[in-house]
C-alpha cells in the first residue's frame, strides 16, 4: 500500500522531491544522449582539422604527388596519439607516421568520409577520416586516425563534468528549498483558518473565518465554509427562539396550577407542589439558555466576582439551610472585577451551588471561594463528579445528563456556555479528601480594578 501523507504540505514537499528527481534523470539523459552526438561531432572536427593540416602540405608538380608533412605537424598529430597517412590514386603510402605503412581503409573517390576500425591485437579501436586533397591530379588521399579517449574532445568533456555537472546538485537542492519556502508561505493563509475554525465553540455560531489575504482556490473553500456556518447560525438562532418562546408560554400556567395548590390542604398537594417547582427551575434554566444564545458582553459590561459569589449564595441561602445544608463564602477584601454580564454570572453560580446543594450530604457544608487568578470555586462535601462530566470535550459534545433526580443535564451546559461566552472555561474536578470541585475560571481580572 502506498503511504500518502495526509498534511498538504507534506503532499507538496512528496510531490516537489518526486519532481526534483525526475527532473536530475532527464537531465541527465538529455546530456548523455547530447553528448554521445556530440562525441561525433567532437571527433569529426578534430579529425577534419588535422587531416586539413597535412592536405596544405601535399603537392602535384609535374603531375608528381610529393607530401612533405612539417614535423610540427607531425608533432601535433603524434602528441595526442593519432596516425596519419598519404595515398596515392592507387592506394600506395607516399607519406605519413612511420608506423602506418598502408592506408587504414581503402580509398574511396569521394571528398571526405569517416570510419571507424574495431581493436585489432595491442591497437585499441580507431576513429578517422578520409579526406581527399582538392586541387590534386592525379588525386591523392589523406586519412588520419586517433584512438577513442585520446582526441580533444575528452578533455572538454572531463573540464564539463568537473565544473559545471556538479552544480547540478546543489542547483537542485536549492530549486526545491525554494519551492518548499513558497509553499509554506502560500499555505499560511490556510493555517491561521484551521486556527480560527479550532476555536469556534459551540456558542460561538456566529463566528466566521476570515477571508483576508487567501488564494483563490482556498478563499472558495472558506466561503463555502462559512456560508455553511450561517445555515447552521439560522437554525441554531431558530432551536433557541423556540425554546424561549415554548418556556415562556409554559410559566404562567405553571404559575397559576401553583397558586391552586397552594390553597389545597392535603399531602398531595404538597407533592405536587415541588414537582411543579421542579418543573418551574427546569423552565428557568431553559430561559437562561436562550438568553445564553442571544448574550453578547458589550463595552463596560463588568462584575465583581466578590459580589456575585455574595448575592447568588444570599439569594439560595434560605432553601440551602432548610434542607440541613449550610453555604459560606470565602473572599478577600480586594474587589475581583472582569469583563461580563452580572446576570449571566448570577445564573451560572446558581446552577454549580445548586448542583453542589443535590450531592452534598445531610449537614454537609457548601464552599464558595473567589480567588485572583480570577476564578470562583464552589466545593461540596459530596460522592463528587463522575468521570464522564470531567471530560470538557465531553461536556461540550453534550452526551452528559445529570444524575439528579430532578435535572436533565442544563445547569452544567449553562454554565460551560457562559464561561465561553466569556472567554474562559469551566474545570471540573474531583478532591483527594472527597467532594466535587467547580470552578469558573476567568481570561483575566479588569485593568484598574
Amino acid at each position: 500500500m502506498r503511504y500518502i501523507p495526509r498534511c498538504v504540505f507534506w503532499r507538496l514537499v512528496l510531490g516537489l522531491v518526486a519532481v526534483s528527481f525526475c527532473a536530475v534523470c532527464v537531465a541527465a539523459l538529455f546530456l548523455y544522449t547530447r553528448f554521445e552526438v556530440t562525441d561525433s561531432f567532437f571527433y569529426e572536427g578534430t579529425l577534419q582539422s588535422f587531416a586539413k593540416s597535412v592536405v596544405k602540405d601535399v603537392k602535384a608538380v609535374g603531375g608528381v604527388v610529393t607530401a612533405p608533412i612539417q614535423s610540427s605537424t607531425m608533432r601535433r598529430i603524434t602528441e595526442e596519439g593519432g596516425e596519419v597517412v598519404v595515398l596515392d590514386s592507387a592506394g600506395e603510402r607516399l607519406a605519413g607516421s612511420p608506423e602506418v605503412q598502408k592506408a587504414f581503409v581503402p580509398i574511396e573517390d569521394v571528398r571526405k568520409v569517416f570510419f571507424q576500425l574495431p581493436k585489432s591485437g595491442s591497437s585499441g579501436e580507431l576513429f578517422g577520416i578520409s579526406l581527399r586533397v582538392p586541387g590534386v591530379s592525379p588525386p591523392a588521399y589523406v586519412q588520419v586516425a586517433f584512438p577513442r579517449g585520446h582526441a580533444i574532445f575528452e578533455s572538454v568533456l572531463h573540464e564539463f563534468i568537473k565544473d559545471i555537472a556538479w552544480l547540478w546538485i546543489p542547483f537542485m537542492l536549492l530549486m526545491l528549498a525554494t519551492n518548499l519556502a513558497v509553499a509554506r508561505i502560500a499555505l499560511r493563509p490556510l493555517a491561521q483558518s484551521v486556527e480560527e475554525a479550532k476555536a469556534i465553540q459551540p456558542g460561538g455560531v456566529s463566528v466566521t473565518l476570515s477571508e483576508k489575504g487567501l488564494p483563490d482556490d482556498i478563499l472558495a473553500l472558506v466561503r463555502a465554509v462559512n456560508q455553511a456556518l450561517g445555515r447552521l447560525r439560522d437554525g441554531y438562532h431558530a432551536q433557541e427562539e423556540f425554546i424561549g418562546a415554548l418556556a415562556h408560554e409554559l410559566r404562567t400556567p405553571l404559575a397559576v396550577m401553583n397558586a391552586q395548590l397552594g390553597a389545597v390542604d392535603a399531602p398531595y398537594a404538597r407533592v405536587l407542589e415541588r414537582e411543579l417547582g421542579a418543573m418551574a427551575r427546569l423552565i428557568e434554566q431553559l430561559l437562561d439558555r436562550a438568553r445564553l444564545g442571544r448574550f453578547r458582553i458589550e463595552p463596560g459590561d463588568i462584575v465583581d466576582l466578590r459580589e456575585a459569589a455574595r448575592e447568588t449564595s444570599a439569594f439560595l441561602a434560605p432553601g440551602i439551610v432548610a434542607r440541613n445544608r449550610s453555604i459560606e463564602v470565602l473572599a478577600g477584601d480586594d474587589p475581583v472585577v472582569v469583563a461580563g454580564g452580572r446576570d449571566d454570572v448570577f445564573r451560572a453560580l446558581r446552577n454549580l451551588i445548586e448542583n453542589a446543594l443535590e450531592h452534598s450530604p445531610e449537614n454537609g457544608m457548601i464552599s464558595v471561594e473567589v480567588t485572583g487568578a480570577p476564578a470562583i470555586f464552589v466545593r461540596d462535601r459530596g460522592r463528587g463528579f463522575p468521570d464522564g462530566v470531567l471530560d470538557a470535550e465531553y461536556r461540550r459534545r453534550g452526551l452528559v445528563r445529570s444524575d439528579r433526580r430532578d435535572g436533565v443535564g442544563l445547569g452544567l451546559s449553562i454554565v460551560e456556555r457562559t464561561m465561553l461566552v466569556h472567554g474562559g472555561e469551566l474545570r471540573l474536578s474531583n478532591m483527594e479528601a472527597g467532594g466535587g470541585c467547580a470552578e469558573m475560571r476567568f481570561p483575566g481580572r479588569m485593568p484598574g480594578h
